[in-house]
């Protein structure tokens, strides 16, 4: 596998999707329960008295980036807007609140953007300042204005919390519905499938799993108990005890395409729009779990248009699943793009998931105002992320450590390369007394390890990593006292 390099030519880009088609009240847009949210204005948010250096550049920059002007500016304008929100500290690096509601940093070692964490330490933060001399900001991390209208919340596994009795019931109908297909005109040729089982079971499994924030999930819930009798016997692949959390790797978008694009080069158009019918109602059933919410409705606005336009993609079709994987994307509207970046950019993706573990590792870090007790989050997840790579594929610290800013980079090397380093103490995991922080860094630890075995092409353990696995035996501890 080849890995790009951040910055340079060639490198996904958030930003670098077309104006799409569809859009609130366009056709192809989820008709409820969008998720969407109304746009922060700076009349909205009440600054304290004492707001450091970063609250105030964000609260500000987010000012601009959702007023009405911002989506028909130049790349020139935004630059020009957000100049004065750029601060630097004494290590002489740059920060700048930006694409994707992230604060990127830039370090002199390789005058590169990275998303990064921001300082938590109260010191450090409030010893930013506007320099007069600042880089220059690439168009890639300029806020377009729909990326700042999506809240996509934490990443949250799928445990903890049972699922309502309705999602439950909505589930069992559609598996109902889609065992009754006849299976020679559903042909599946899965091995993770008993022998006759029909595709329309395999595009409400996959549907169930590309919609999870993170794919974790524990058996105890039953949501995962609908498909057993479907799912073929995996004794090389499946946990050592019953009530073990399942790993269970999401399926890329090509593969549901491709159980779609099959039936309708064997010229069953009524079978290809059967299995979009199952895709549709079990990410119907799922959006209403906030677990599931955001990338069902990304996958629903790919998807329902296609029940009232079949001859959608037939366009599309001669040219391969590849272009017509991108005809799908093309229905995605830009709020909900970070949810392709698995699929169409994982070294991004990877990067917004370091920056969430260390947004809710931020409870486990010590006081900011006393440095002798606290841990910069970004450092404590360097560290987690270092103890999985350990405990699995030491070697692939080079390429996934490249998406990291330098000074990540090379404290990643550092831990890995110092059985004696200070932050080894923090393996396997901190933990909180707290269950929903528990659940945050839980699903949060699972999301960067899917996300950095899919950028280096490795499968996730099938017992998973070490980190998440600690969290979750804490969690077990949290419920039963």
């Amino acid at each position: 596998m080849v890995l790009g390099t951040p910055g340079q030519p060639g490198w996904p880009s958030p930003l670098g999707q077309p104006t799409w088609p569809s859009a609130p009240g366009q056709p192809g847009w989820p008709p409820r329960r969008p998720a969407y949210n109304p746009p922060v204005t700076e009349e909205d948010i009440t600054l304290p008295p004492d707001a450091d250096p970063f609250t105030i550049a964000e609260h500000q920059t987010r000012a601009a980036v959702t007023a009405p002007y911002w989506p028909a500016s130049t790349p020139l304008q935004r630059r020009q807007a957000l100049l004065p929100h750029l601060l630097t500290l004494p290590d002489h690096s740059w920060w700048l609140f930006a694409a994707w509601t992230r604060w990127y940093r830039w370090h002199p070692a390789d005058s590169r953007w990275f998303p990064s964490p921001p300082p938590h330490a109260a010191h450090t933060r409030q010893t930013a300042a506007h320099g007069p001399t600042p880089p220059p900001i690439p168009a890639e991390i300029l806020p377009t204005g729909a990326d700042y209208l999506t809240d996509y919340g934490p990443p949250l596994a799928l445990t903890g919390k049972p699922v309502s009795g309705a999602l439950t019931y909505r589930l069992r109908s559609v598996l109902t519905e889609a065992a009754q297909a006849p299976p020679h005109d559903y042909p599946l040729g899965w091995n993770r499938f008993l022998h006759g089982t029909p595709s329309t079971i395999a595009a409400t499994w996959s549907t169930l799993l590309w919609c999870a924030s993170v794919p974790l999930f524990d058996p105890e819930l039953g949501l995962i108990h609908h498909w057993e009798p479907h799912l073929a016997p995996q004794p090389t692949t499946e946990p050592a005890n019953a009530t073990d959390l399942r790993w269970l790797t999401p399926p890329p978008l090509h593969t549901i395409i491709g159980l779609y694009a099959e039936r309708l080069r064997a010229g069953r158009g009524d079978a290809a729009a059967q299995l979009i019918r199952c895709m549709v109602m079990t990410a119907q059933a799922l959006r209403d779990d906030p677990r599931f919410r955001v990338r069902a409705s990304a996958l629903l606005s790919m998807i329902e248009p296609l029940q009232s336009n079949p001859a959608l993609d037939h366009r599309a079709l001669p040219y391969g699943d590849q272009v017509l994987e991108r005809e799908w994307r093309s229905r995605c509207p830009a709020p909900l793009f970070a949810t392709l970046f698995a699929d169409s950019a994982p070294g991004e993706r990877l990067q917004l998931a370091f920056y969430d573990l260390a947004t809710a590792l931020q409870p486990l870090c010590g006081d900011p105002h006393d440095p002798a007790t606290h841990t910069e989050p970004r450092h404590a997840a360097t560290a987690l992320l270092a103890a999985d790579l350990a405990g699995y594929r030491p070697d692939l610290a080079t390429p996934v450590g490249r998406w990291l800013d330098p000074e990540l980079r090379t404290l990643l090397t550092d831990i890995l390369g110092d059985d004696h380093h200070p932050l080894r103490g923090l393996w396997p995991s901190p933990t909180s007394d707290d269950p929903d922080t528990t659940l945050h860094v839980l699903g949060a630890t699972a999301a960067l390890g899917f996300a950095w075995c899919r950028l280096a092409g490795v499968p996730v353990p099938p017992n998973g990593l070490t980190t998440a696995n600690h969290q979750a035996a804490h969690l077990t501890s949290l419920q039963d006292t």
